[in-house]
């Protein structure tokens, strides 16, 4: 059966500060059974469960760190820092509006997932169940592997399956980068194995014409590293950065007026002419050398050489794979600037 609303009044001891003027008046509609305010009234209340939800939701919980963020966490990640998750756990604490834009790499794994686990079963012969750990070995951090079981090795092992959206077109299982090359793979891998008590597990990387599979070992020593450092950046790093309020404002200043759009119009405006001419540019290029045979000539009183070249050095790349241990502080320049307008 629906109820009225049971609003604050004027003289109600409990009336929260927030809907009352500085003579203690009450200004604002709040329901005092469901919790919801002037600008979410519905027609009827829902009773007190809407309010304990909305409580719950605002009460501040301290996150699990997640598989993704355990090789920002150790260093060895290729694509976020650890600034990045402390950013992320954060704003997820004080219940903030999360930042996460997916990318095409992600929306890719997304898509071919069910292909990928299709292909894994087909292979192994052996199907995989989604497990949802109740009581994880680590109470800060969230794991919901996949496992799956084996006729050679002990109790269930984890089924880590990879798509990596680089290697999406290859063809022959060599081309994929071995798990050795990709050690932020490696630390999620053994830390999941850890926490679903797995002591064993396999590592498949999937493309449409191509596949591959290791099997990986739990290594305890590396794993109590890794859990000693998580433990310590989850109580000592990210607890601590949950009073640093800078992480809730934007990662970028907002400034919107009209100079500053007609700036931006005239700036795009100037882009597409700039671009209209290189392309310009270079189909006459491509008319002088049709008239000139693919041959240096004279055109008209002006020269159009035909000039060879050999390929440049890559002298970053010769010192790595020369010099892996070279020390090169000394020689990097003064620092600079570099504008990018997107």
């Amino acid at each position: 059966m629906s109820k009225q609303h049971d609003y604050y009044k004027n003289g109600d001891s409990g009336a929260p500060d927030a809907i009352t003027d500085g003579h203690g008046d009450v200004v604002l509609a709040l329901c005092r059974v469901c919790g919801q305010a002037e600008a979410e009234l519905e027609e009827t209340c829902p009773g007190p469960k809407a309010k304990a939800d909305k409580q719950r939701a605002a009460r501040k919980v301290h996150p699990k760190i997640t598989m993704g963020c355990v090789a920002a966490i150790l260093g060895v990640s290729k694509s976020m820092t650890r600034k990045q998750v402390i950013r992320q756990m954060v704003r997820e604490y004080h219940n903030a509006e999360s930042e996460y834009v997916a990318n095409i790499a992600a929306e890719y794994n997304d898509k071919m997932r069910q292909a990928a686990e299709v292909a894994f079963e087909n292979q192994f012969k052996r199907n995989i169940i989604k497990v949802d750990i109740a009581k994880p070995l680590s109470k800060i951090m969230s794991s919901h592997p996949s496992m799956a079981r084996s006729d050679q090795f002990e109790g269930m092992g984890l089924v880590f399956i990879r798509t990596p959206f680089g290697q999406r077109d290859i063809a022959d299982k060599r081309d994929f980068k071995s798990l050795d090359d990709q050690p932020h793979m490696y630390a999620q891998m053994q830390i999941e194995m850890h926490l679903a008590g797995a002591k064993w597990g396999v590592f498949f990387q999937w493309a449409v014409c191509a596949q591959t599979a290791k099997v990986v070992h739990l290594d305890p020593e590396f794993v109590d590293r890794c859990m000693q450092q998580l433990g310590e950046f989850y109580e000592g790093v990210y607890k601590p950065e949950t009073k640093n309020k800078d992480h809730l404002a934007p990662l970028l200043k907002e400034i919107d007026n009209e100079r500053v759009r007609q700036m931006i119009q005239e700036y795009d405006d100037q882009a597409v002419i700039e671009t209209n001419a290189k392309a310009r540019k270079a189909e006459i290029l491509e008319e002088l050398k049709k008239a000139a045979k693919n041959d240096s000539a004279m055109l008209s009183g002006r020269k159009l050489l035909r000039i060879p070249t050999e390929g440049s050095i890559s002298y970053s790349k010769a010192v790595k794979e020369l010099l892996p241990d070279a020390d090169l502080s000394k020689y990097r320049g003064a620092p600079s600037e570099k504008w990018t307008f997107e």
